[in-house]
């Protein structure tokens, strides 16, 4: 009966650890940093021409993902390929890493806003 009664002690001590360790794991997950659309918008917002940015549905922001700049040249489309990156200093920034010429994304993958008059628009208007 003595042996039980540990053996039951041990588990609950078990299940208990991988509870507690298991949102220890979510909460670093929110403590990285990201960088928000808004911090894209701005940096984007003095382009001319037919431009807009692309976002996979699921974007967080978070270092490895990749974003989308559309811009419609004279001649075909150019999609340029951003990839977000952690510095040495552990903040994010992005940098240019792939150019598509005549590549247009599908609507339905992405989140994708427009530049019209300075102001970037979910919709085509």
């Amino acid at each position: 009966m003595q042996s039980r009664r540990i053996l039951y002690l041990i588990i609950i001590v078990i299940i208990a650890f991988l509870v507690i360790n298991q949102n220890g794991l979510h909460m670093q997950d929110d403590l990285s940093p990201t960088i928000a659309r808004e911090q894209i918008f701005d940096d984007f917002k003095n382009q001319t021409g037919e431009v807009s940015l692309s976002f996979p549905k699921s974007f967080g922001g978070t270092n490895g993902e990749l974003f989308y700049l559309c811009q419609q040249g004279a001649e075909k489309p150019v999609t340029k390929v951003y990839r977000i990156y952690r510095l040495e200093s552990g903040e994010l920034d992005y940098q240019l890493h792939d150019e598509w010429d005549n590549v247009v994304l599908p609507a339905n993958r992405f989140e994708t806003y427009y530049l019209k008059q300075g102001e970037w628009v979910k919709h085509r208007k």
